[in-house]
């Protein structure tokens, strides 16, 4: 494999996509994209089934480049997602609207931490008239598209073979076909399996190069570089000056001047500043997130694709790691079941350093709110707790939720091996009416014979 330097590595964190080249012969690349012509022209578009339907684009995604720069993102054992289109831009067709992909037949929280990349294919050269993706650098970490609108736009021009790896929440839109020419772009969606322990790429330096970012988002990238390296407390500890100067403000020197309300880049900031004031910020964070579980919950409950528990100060207690642990195991105990949602989905965020809290995300598993199920089920996948097999095994068949079942199958797959008393639930869970617990429950059972 080809994997990412440190250079490379900073810069997908910040801009939140990497461009490499698949140097495969000129004579593959038109033989896809020819039938994807014929089968555009003919049956139309096979939507997931493009792989089946052009199946040499297996040895795309095997591609030493591709694999080195989805393994130095996602870590070794990363899975190819169900959901994979082809998108057609023909010619004379306008541009869209830059927007966020939502998480296929999921609500997921949009997590800063990367456990969702895409990669974007062009089987063709393509030119700036022929209506290539464009993103916006710097933007997969805002909800806000005002926020995201912010950044300048970078059109994704190359030549056949061309393959952009993104982060999932990445601003992106297909712009307007001005040439003659149809252009395809081959869509596919990968998820972590495994969470970080240590560099996964070509890793020469653990230190940050200041150098390399601007100055938007300094704390949220570090702490990122750090999760990234299975380090994430090396470059977040709190010294003495952090330990004792004020909490940050919720309203103070934003992007709109002194005394107005923070941005959404100053309000990420500010929580991941939080993360490492010690007991003081945890407190702070904690506070914040209860009371954004109540009056985010009508919003978030109005989006579409939106889980209740997309709030702000759960970034800063995701950073903070184990020390934020005990103030969410009290959270996942109240009454009010958007904070239980919320606390749930922090300790899948936070990962392996929340394994003493499995007990309590087990109890959850029975929460009466198909949220709190949800998230739950989620965050002992990324613990990947063999003692929570049995439970995700009985979700799987039993819950009325297809999220929560989506979500249980997922999260048997990271479990992989240790998982195998629930191999029959697996069986059962293939005629499951949802497409995406079928995919995701054959994932697991084919993770399950690996080890």
């Amino acid at each position: 494999m080809k994997l990412l330097n440190d250079t490379q590595m900073q810069e997908f964190i910040v801009n939140g996509f990497v461009i490499v080249k698949a140097r495969l012969s000129p004579v593959f690349h038109e033989s896809v994209r020819a039938q994807a012509d014929e089968i555009f022209s003919t049956t139309g578009n096979p939507g997931n089934d493009i792989l089946p339907a052009i199946p040499q684009l297996a040895d795309l995604f095997s591609h030493p480049s591709v694999t080195g720069a989805l393994t130095s993102i996602l870590g070794p054992g990363y899975a190819m997602h169900p959901h994979r289109h082809c998108h057609l831009t023909p010619p004379r067709k306008t541009a869209q609207r830059h927007h966020q992909d939502s998480y296929e037949d999921d609500q997921n929280v949009r997590h800063h931490r990367t456990r969702w990349a895409m990669a974007f294919y062009y089987p063709q050269d393509v030119t700036l008239d022929m209506g290539p993706t464009s993103v916006l650098p710097a933007s997969q970490y805002y909800t806000s598209r005002d926020q995201a609108e912010k950044q300048e736009e970078v059109l994704l021009c190359g030549e056949a073979g061309t393959v952009t790896i993104v982060h999932y929440d990445l601003w992106h839109r297909a712009t307007t076909n001005r040439s003659e020419r149809n252009r395809f772009m081959m869509k596919f969606l990968f998820c972590r399996m495994e969470e970080p322990t240590a560099p996964t790429w070509d890793c020469t330096s653990l230190t940050w190069s200041e150098s390399a970012a601007g100055e938007d988002l300094p704390h949220l990238w570090r702490s990122l570089w750090n999760w990234h390296a299975g380090n994430e407390l090396s470059g977040d500890r709190q010294d003495a000056a952090s330990r004792t100067s004020p909490l940050p403000s919720a309203r103070g020197n934003g992007s709109n001047g002194e005394g107005a309300t923070l941005s959404e880049a100053g309000r990420l900031e500010q929580s991941y500043r939080l993360s490492r004031q010690g007991e003081q910020g945890s407190a702070e964070l904690a506070q914040r997130l209860a009371k954004e579980a109540v009056e985010l919950l009508d919003h978030n409950q109005a989006a579409r694709h939106t889980n209740p528990s997309q709030l702000r100060s759960n970034f800063g207690l995701s950073a903070q790691g184990a020390a934020a642990v005990p103030l969410l195991l009290s959270s996942l105990e109240s009454a009010n079941w958007p904070l239980r949602a919320a606390a749930a989905d922090v300790l899948g965020d936070i990962g392996l350093q929340a394994s003493h809290a499995v007990p309590r995300l087990l109890d959850r598993l029975d929460d009466e709110s198909e949220w709190v199920r949800r998230n739950a089920t989620e965050a002992l996948g990324n613990i990947a707790s063999p003692e929570a097999v049995p439970r995700l095994a009985r979700l799987l068949t039993q819950d009325s939720c297809h999220f929560v079942r989506h979500n249980a199958a997922l999260s048997l797959a990271k479990i992989g091996p240790c998982a195998g008393a629930a191999s029959s639930s697996l069986q059962i869970a293939q005629d499951d009416s949802n497409l995406y617990v079928r995919e995701n429950a054959r994932l697991a059972l084919a993770r399950m014979r690996t080890d």
